[in-house]
């Protein structure tokens, strides 16, 4: 096509106007964004209006809230009562106190924390605190999660359409018509791709492409020319196996890994974590549970000292009012009073001071309260996750166990190294930091890739035209004719001279393994330190409380004497006031020894990594597919039928005979039962008695017989008081109650060794003397 000289004339004369407009146009807009009072003699800028910048200005400084989302209903926190609502003056004695047990505040803990708080409280570090979506959110990471690593698998389909319209003249008269080049160009293309296990990439695709142009050398003014191709990248050294994928991924670099069970490592990692955070949030319930029990006894010891003091105050000022004591007496008698007052105070509200919990001292905690009933009943009631206030105060049903208990150190120590959280996660992490070696390892082998392409082409003038004529069929009929066959085979190589990145992601990844072998050792010393430490706290705790409770009963007796001599004016006043200030000050010992050595035996199973199957606690995953548990049923049935399935002929190596007798393992109809020691019987409570004894750290094993008689039903100490049932008899912290003691001997022969006798011949209804030991007064457990 040919165009006029005059419409070439118009058409330049048309593009000058325009260009000229638009440079007058742009000149002037620019103009006028010019400020003229800085250029030209033009009047002052308006004024502005003080107060209303002073309105935005205060506006952009604002810090604001977050807009509510109008989609969710305001969830805010229900407002406990008040702490006043609750006091000495209007509690009820029936209904305003709920008995709670250990076990209970534990499955209400479980029940009411999402989030794995501690006493340190959340404000602080919200973002350090574990939760119950932290194994989840691990697990569906889009980035390096176990569903993100196996996306990289996934086929993907694509498809894309393109239309074209092509108008323009060449300097070449063998274009298009005399250098006027006019065409209409459609592509249609569909793929689908798929990564494989290992490493390769198979491709799928279908291209069609519409020609219509006005070339006069073409035998069809318009043409359909469509093909589809299969086409195989596979590598043979770098990026290759089935191992390798799985480790890094098919985009793995030096350095990064992201496959499967590098995801999968992270998940386990996140497991242990969840673990090791719920382990803490039940030892801390504990600690503040003790805390609370501890906080009830001080408060009526006080009570106790603070009444006997009130009745001696009383006596001194009578005795003053009828001239037969000094002034002074009364005095006396006044100050202790208001001093014990003070401690009934303390007692009873507490002082806001760090109290038991988790890394104080040792890993479970040490035992640091100085009373407090409200402080530590609200502490409490955090740690559960129940409202600070409710019309009652949570009181502890479960005694403190005052039975001797001793854990087998041989057993303990195996088992603290085989089920502590923080060794399994640590060896998880060793063996992702493995894994990521062995990735690492593959990027020092050079690229070589094989590929393969098969394509199939068809042309036509039209897409679909079933005419029958050789040449003049449509594009899908030459394609599926076989008319036009093609293919591609060769190998690609590449690679980088030295390998220096990847030899040092390879000397990163062994440094890397090193270190947190060496981590998992110092681990492991740690956990051996602090087992032995919880440990000797068992026998330190169980001693001390043994002394302290006769230096209360020596207290009470020393009182009562003086007293008695007091009140036949053969004492003065300061020796029975100060006669009661032992009593205080023993008794309160006395029940911090009690908590010292309930939370001596907690430390025990927190150091060897049982303190959740103590309390019956389990973890679990969520269910897999339908279809995971079906391959495994499938695989399974397939590893029992190589084990069955099998023929033994019995032939000669050389001289094959006729197979008389085949032997064809068949599974039995009954299960077979390996054959077994014999396990020696356990001796009667006689034998044990006449036995000699031995020292402690001395017994041998089998002198266990809660060991060794695990698969017995077995009792256990109870006090005679109500206590919640323990959760489970083996590990069950025995408890008994004290009972009064009128006079202590000193003992006239050495103490000896309590012999070891069955749980299950141990009954609630024998009584305990700390005087000396009876043959049921120690319990071997671990």
């Amino acid at each position: 096509m040919v165009r006029p000289r005059k419409e070439l004339a118009m058409l330049n004369r048309y593009t000058k106007w325009i260009v000229v407009l638009t440079t007058c146009l742009s000149t002037s807009l620019s103009g006028c964004s010019l400020k003229c009072w800085k250029y030209y003699d033009c009047p002052d800028p308006p004024a502005y209006d003080e107060s209303l910048i002073a309105e935005y200005a205060g506006r952009g400084l604002k810090i604001e809230d977050p807009a509510p989302n109008v989609c969710e209903d305001d969830d805010y926190l229900e407002l406990p009562d008040s702490p006043d609502s609750i006091n000495p003056d209007n509690i009820n004695l029936e209904s305003g106190y709920w008995d709670l047990s250990l076990e209970e505040a534990i499955r209400l803990t479980l029940q009411n924390s999402e989030i794995m708080k501690n006493l340190g409280g959340v404000l602080r570090t919200p973002f350090a605190y574990s939760s119950i979506y932290d194994p989840a959110i691990v697990y569906t990471d889009g980035r390096y999660g176990e569903e993100a690593a196996l996306s990289a698998f996934d086929a993907t389909f694509g498809a894309n359409a393109y239309f074209e319209k092509n108008d323009h003249r060449v300097n070449n008269f063998t274009v298009g018509n005399n250098g006027y080049f006019q065409q209409d160009l459609h592509n249609y293309e569909v793929n689908l791709t798929k990564r494989n296990a290992t490493g390769g990439l198979m491709t799928l695709r279908s291209v069609t492409q519409y020609d219509y142009n006005n070339n006069p050398q073409r035998i069809f003014s318009a043409g359909w020319d469509t093909y589809v191709d299969a086409e195989l990248r596979q590598p043979l050294l770098q990026g290759a196996g089935v191992q390798y994928n799985r480790i890094a991924g098919p985009n793995g670099e030096p350095g990064f890994a992201n496959g499967v069970l590098i995801a999968r490592t992270r998940t386990d990692i996140s497991l242990a974590d969840f673990e090791i955070s719920l382990r803490n949030l039940v030892s801390d319930v504990e600690n503040a549970y003790w805390d609370l029990y501890f906080a009830y006894r001080d408060l009526d010891v006080k009570i106790n000292a603070r009444n006997h003091v009130l009745e001696v105050w009383k006596n001194a000022y009578a005795n003053v009012e009828a001239n037969k004591k000094s002034a002074d007496t009364e005095a006396q008698a006044r100050e202790q009073y208001f001093r014990f007052q003070a401690d009934v105070v303390n007692a009873l509200n507490g002082r806001l001071v760090q109290r038991t919990q988790n890394n104080n001292g040792t890993l479970g905690g040490t035992f640091n309260n100085p009373g407090g009933v409200r402080v530590a009943e609200r502490r409490l009631r955090f740690i559960i996750g129940l409202t600070q206030t409710n019309g009652r105060l949570i009181r502890p049903s479960t005694e403190a166990p005052v039975a001797k208990v001793n854990f087998d150190w041989t057993d303990i120590a195996a088992e603290a190294l085989a089920r502590r959280p923080e060794l399994r996660r640590q060896k998880w992490v060793i063996k992702q930091n493995e894994l990521e070696l062995l990735a690492n390892r593959n990027f020092l082998k050079p690229n070589l890739d094989l590929i393969a392409r098969y394509r199939q082409r068809g042309f036509g003038p039209q897409y679909w035209d079933d005419n029958g004529i050789s040449g003049e069929q449509g594009a899908v009929q030459s394609l599926t004719g076989n008319d036009f066959g093609e293919y591609q085979l060769g190998v690609e190589f590449n690679m980088p001279i030295g390998f220096r990145r990847a030899h040092a992601a390879v000397r990163s990844s062994e440094l890397t393994v090193a270190r947190s072998k060496a981590i998992l050792e110092e681990e492991e010393k740690q956990v051996m330190y602090g087992l032995s430490n919880a440990y000797a706290e068992i026998k330190r705790a169980y001693e001390v409380m043994e002394l302290l409770f006769n230096r209360r009963e020596a207290a009470f007796a020393q009182e009562a004497t003086v007293r008695a001599a007091y009140e036949a004016g053969k004492a003065p006043i300061d020796l029975l006031l100060e006669a009661q200030r032992r009593v205080i000050d023993s008794s309160t010992l006395f029940n911090q020894a009690r908590i010292d050595y309930a939370l001596a035996i907690k430390n025990v199973h927190y150091e060897k990594g049982s303190l959740l199957e103590f309390y019956q606690i389990a973890m679990a995953e969520g269910p897999w597919p339908q279809k995971a548990y079906n391959d495994a049923l499938t695989r399974d049935l397939l590893k029992r039928r190589a084990h069955t399935d099998y023929v033994i002929n019995e032939t000669v190596i050389g001289q094959p005979e006729q197979v008389t007798d085949t032997l064809v393992a068949k599974p039995h109809a009954e299960p077979i039962v390996p054959p077994s020691k014999t396990i020696p019987e356990l001796p009667t409570p006689a034998e044990v008695e006449s036995a000699p004894m031995l020292p402690t750290g001395s017994l041998p094993m089998l002198n266990n017989p809660l060991r060794r008689a695990s698969n017995q039903p077995q009792g256990h100490l109870q006090p005679t008081a109500r206590v919640a049932t323990a959760p489970k008899a083996v590990s069950t912290k025995p408890t008994v109650t004290l009972p009064p003691v009128d006079r202590i001997i000193p003992p006239s022969r050495p103490a000896t060794k309590p012999p070891i006798i069955r749980a299950k011949d141990a009954t609630p209804s024998k009584n305990f003397s700390f005087g000396g030991e009876s043959s049921e007064e120690a319990l071997w457990l671990h």
